[in-house]
């Protein structure tokens, strides 16, 4: 004790020492000291480096989902798919750098791996039965289905600099997401998000905040899952920083999606045109080049607008000619049958930003043209050399297509309800590979074809028209209007093309063919059997060249599933493909409406009621509304309806029901059937003259209802930490044509982890 004491008594007359001499000291240097407060705060900011002084950082989630399909009545659509189970997970990791203030490197990786069964006897193959199955249960199309992206940035890595006056972030990897302007490069989404559609891309939040954005209070523009990116492999450089205002990005890729060659070893897809995203393994012969310059603040009428240029051009090697697929599919081809490797360009002038606080305008303007190189046909006289080359080694001449004009016009008004204008007018030969005239995930190449949903869910070429959206809000609720009215500009093939959208996604995703990225595949490519997805209406036929393949049948995109008929004027006509022609219209009238109902039961959990339809109609002459397959001139018509009750049942836990329907009818749409069927036909039809060589043809209308019924809970079980589950009972009835029935479960539950 007496120890401590005279410790103490040591050190408080240190202390009191101490202070006596640093009162005058701290007077003394006062004045200096608040002088040197700025530099002391620079010198100090020099010393950070990165967020929160961490020089190094690394962010990411693991996510393992389970998915099984059960058709539990099936039919020739499930011949291969009658039950399939998946079990994969998912590595997304973010490693940041910052060695300077000024700079800072970052790379981005996707890790896909999944939990596979292979057996050594039949529970191989059982219950699914398939000429390439190989002992494989789980996964049929391994290779497929994890080539390298999903929607995640895999395989990234970057570099950004800052200056005063200049800053650029370059890029360089396997999935490089981009916008441009409208018509150049950019991706249109229009359709509802759905709470009941957890998506893989899904990023951090808490399930309050994911059931406001897609149901409670629905974010319909801007975000992650409505933005207007496309991905593309290579190397992009974005001077987003420079003096006067000024932007301007620049990209070089490859046309991963376009490849017109042969595809050979890890390429080889059967000639199937596809959209393979980039993962640093794949030589496709050509480019795609991008460029923007754009110029921010511009004064107009007290306004600030951006005024941009931009080009997007796809430019292939010439000597793709010689490639033995090219040999037998050309993808272009002259007035007089010479194969043509043809180069796309598109370029466009763009204006956007507010007017005024509470008005929004953008336009763009697009000029797009070919240029072809036309090969002279050669096989006559190398056949008699001996030689198996189909084309001359020369090319026999060039041609540049005259330009073909795209507008696009969009103006949102907020003064009293929120009104949204879009205008477009697009020529029959315009082409924007990556615009929103033609969506990557499911590319129409260049085919005449139109659409249910034309102008309002889709644009394409050869359309002009107008969509208007009123989306009033109001205390409670939502009641979103949305009307389109468009027509083609010249006559062209009357196939119609229509997508699933109720149970589409589950469709494509229970096929062993399905890709996530790999879009126009025929539904049954992965069992190699033309008729295994379904019996389809006749669609056009087979033999087209690539970029105007016609055959029709169900086909996968990204997300959805895509059907196509033609309305022949007589089963005769259907036997000779004699396709019709019209300048066909669409009109579109879509409701979302929600109204939360939880003060009703007194409490202030969100109990929302929704409800989202829409009714399009194709039609040869102008009708403002389709509604009936009987009307004058109607080709197809096609109602959507789907509810989802959604309940917060706690802050962490929430709740969704899921209920809907979709029909599609037509009444001129033709089927074609192989003899060995002929004898259950009840029209009998298959006599002359309706039969062609091993089939004939009937007409079978087109009334198909689909129903869907389900559930799903979402739950933060921790910080950070997720656990989301579907559950969907799925039926669809063909009336005239019962081997498409079927009836099946959907069940899907995923955890995810953010660290």
């Amino acid at each position: 004790m007496r120890r401590k004491n005279i410790v103490f008594s040591a050190l408080s007359i240190g202390l009191l020492a101490s202070a006596t001499y640093a009162a005058p000291m701290t007077a003394a240097k006062l004045d200096s000291l608040n002088e040197r407060l700025d530099s002391l705060e620079a010198y100090a900011g020099s010393t950070t480096v990165g967020k929160d002084d961490n020089p190094v950082a690394v962010s990411g989630d693991i996510a393992v989902r389970f998915k099984n399909f059960d058709y539990y009545e099936e039919s020739s659509l499930q011949i291969d798919d009658r039950v399939r189970t998946r079990v994969e997970a998912a590595l997304t990791l973010g490693v940041v750098v910052s060695p300077a203030s000024f700079l800072t490197v970052f790379t981005n990786l996707y890790l896909p791996f999944d939990f596979s069964g292979y057996f050594a006897n039949s529970n191989a193959t059982d219950p699914n039965d398939g000429p390439f199955n190989n002992n494989e249960r789980v996964l049929y199309l391994h290779s497929s289905d994890y080539y390298g992206l999903r929607i995640s940035e895999n395989m990234l890595a970057g570099v950004d600099m800052r200056t005063g006056s200049f800053g650029a972030t370059l890029l360089a990897g396997g999935v490089i997401w981009k916008s441009g302007s409208p018509l150049t490069l950019w991706e249109r989404e229009t359709m509802p998000r759905f709470i009941s559609q957890y998506e893989l891309f899904e990023d951090e939040k808490v399930v309050s905040t994911y059931y406001k954005e897609k149901g409670f209070k629905p974010v319909k523009e801007g975000g992650r899952a409505f933005w207007t990116n496309r991905s593309f492999g290579g190397l992009f450089l974005d001077i987003h920083t420079l003096p006067w205002n000024l932007k301007a990005q620049a990209m070089l890729s490859q046309p991963m999606d376009m490849d017109v060659g042969a595809r050979d070893g890890l390429r080889m897809l059967g000639s199937q045109v596809g959209e393979l995203e980039m993962t640093g393994t794949y030589d496709f012969r050509g480019q795609v080049v991008h460029g923007r310059l754009a110029k921010e603040k511009i004064k107009f009428l007290d306004a600030d607008m951006t005024l941009g240029a931009n080009y997007m051009g796809v430019i292939y090697e010439k000597d793709q000619i010689y490639e033995p697929d090219y040999q037998v599919h050309p993808v272009v081809t002259d007035g007089e049958g010479n194969p043509a490797i043809s180069d796309y360009h598109v370029a466009s002038v763009d204006l956007k930003g507010n007017l005024t606080p509470k008005f929004y305008l953008m336009t763009d303007v697009a000029l797009s043209w070919d240029d072809s190189t036309i090969f002279k046909d050669a096989s006559e006289n190398l056949k008699e050399a001996g030689s198996k080359q189909k084309y001359e080694k020369e090319y026999n001449r060039t041609e540049t297509s005259k330009p073909a004009v795209g507008v696009y016009v969009k103006a949102q008004d907020k003064h009293l309800i929120p009104i949204t204008l879009e205008a477009v007018y697009l020529q029959k030969d315009f082409f924007s590979p990556y615009g929103m005239t033609d969506p990557s995930r499911f590319r129409s190449w260049r085919q005449d074809e139109w659409y249910a949903g034309a102008g309002t869910f889709r644009y394409g070429p050869n359309m002009v028209g107008g969509n208007l959206k009123f989306e009033p809000d109001f205390n409670r609720g939502r009641a979103h209007f949305q009307y389109g009215i468009h027509r083609q500009l010249e006559e062209g093939d009357d196939i119609v093309n229509y997508k699933y959208n109720l149970n589409g996604r589950a469709m494509w995703e229970s096929s062993n063919s399905w890709t996530r990225h790999k879009s126009m595949f025929n539904s049954d490519s992965g069992n190699a059997r033309s008729a295994a997805r379904q019996l389809s209406r006749v669609a056009g036929g087979p033999g087209q060249s690539r970029l105007e393949n016609q055959e029709g049948g169900v086909r996968g995109g990204t997300w959805e599933l895509w059907d196509s008929f033609v309305p022949f004027e007589s089963v005769e006509d259907a036997k000779a493909g004699n396709i019709p022609q019209h300048t066909k219209w669409n009109s579109t009238l879509a409701f979302d409406l929600g109204y939360d109902i939880g003060h009703w039961f007194h409490t202030d959990r969100n109990i929302m009621l929704q409800l989202y339809t829409a009714l399009s109609g194709v039609s040869t002459s102008f009708s403002p509304l389709g509604y009936s397959e009987d009307q004058k001139d109607m080709l197809l018509v096609n109602w959507y309806v789907q509810s989802e009750p959604a309940i917060a049942i706690t802050p962490t836990i929430h709740g969704v029901l899921i209920a809907g329907f979709e029909t599609f009818r037509a009444e001129d749409a033709y089927i074609m059937r192989s003899m060995s069927t002929a004898l259950t036909s009840n029209s009998g039809a298959y006599q002359a003259p309706y039969s062609k060589g091993g089939t004939y043809y009937e007409k079978a209308p087109l009334n198909v209802l689909q129903t869907s019924l389900g559930f799903g809970l979402d739950w933060d079980f921790a910080d950070r930490a997720g656990l989301h589950f579907r559950y969907k009972w799925m039926t669809s009835s063909d009336e005239t044509v019962p081997e498409n029935d079927w009836k099946g479960h959907y069940i899907q539950a995923e955890t995810k982890v953010w660290f």
